[in-house]
């Protein structure tokens, strides 16, 4: 028998029967989990399975291989039922989305938990800065994922002054020098990934850039197609 306990950010529930649902759950300490969740459907306790929400779960099964039964508490609702803002409201949505397309089932991701959490929480609270937080919560992503860039030094000359391009094959930065002759096949690197500047909507554009780069590479290692709510917060940001 298979027992623990621990809280998460719910991703996604697909019905089961009339009364209950698979529930999709990044948790603290397991990864991403699913479960079976009885009575799920009535109208008491339907609102405590929507996307977004913190909640505590008890995990019973059988084995390993079979799907195990959550027991659900509600810990905090999820912003997206009371954000009016559009544009936070997609970039939410955005990460809970990259986050169930990325990441295997019962893989500990800690960090990226308590990552996303935060982040979420710092949308949610209309600090300044969210935007940025975004792009190098993606960037941090990246890493978990196995497509880390590496942008603390020039991979051509060592030098850690003048970062100013990502080489698209590598993932490494590129000093201005260095990366004269090959400009037009580099990505441009915006100042906010490696320092706390601040960035405008250029500096924005360029740092969605790299990461729509190195996401649709994994997307393809992994034959899959990002999930259109991404582009769509982007679009919300950049266009509108």
């Amino acid at each position: 028998m298979i027992i623990w306990d621990d809280e998460g950010l719910i991703l996604s529930s697909i019905n089961y029967s009339e009364t209950s649902i698979i529930l999709k759950v990044f948790t603290r300490n397991y990864g991403v989990q699913k479960g079976f969740v009885r009575g799920a459907k009535s109208k008491k306790k339907s609102n405590i399975y929507e996307a977004g929400n913190l909640v505590s779960i008890s995990f019973k099964s059988r084995t390993e291989d079979m799907l195990g039964i959550f027991l659900v508490d509600l810990m905090k609702p999820s912003p997206l039922l009371y954000l009016n803002d559009l544009k936070r409201f997609s970039c939410i949505i955005s990460v809970i989305n990259l986050l169930e397309f990325s990441l295997l089932e019962s893989e500990p991701e800690t960090e990226l938990y308590f990552n996303s959490k935060n982040l979420i929480n710092k949308i949610f609270s209309y600090e300044e800065g969210w935007i940025e937080e975004y792009i190098r919560w993606e960037v941090f992503l990246l890493k978990k994922i196995g497509f880390g860039l590496e942008l603390s030094k020039c991979i051509l000359s060592n030098k850690k002054t003048n970062l100013s391009y990502v080489s698209p094959k590598s993932g490494c930065a590129v000093n201005k020098e260095a990366g004269k002759p090959w400009e037009k096949k580099l990505l441009e690197l915006p100042k906010f990934l490696i320092s706390d500047n601040k960035a405008n909507r250029s500096d924005l554009r360029k740092g969605f850039k790299i990461t729509t780069y190195f996401l649709t590479k994994f997307a393809n290692s992994i034959d899959k197609i990002l999930p259109f709510t991404r582009s769509n917060f982007m679009d919300n940001i950049l266009i509108k």
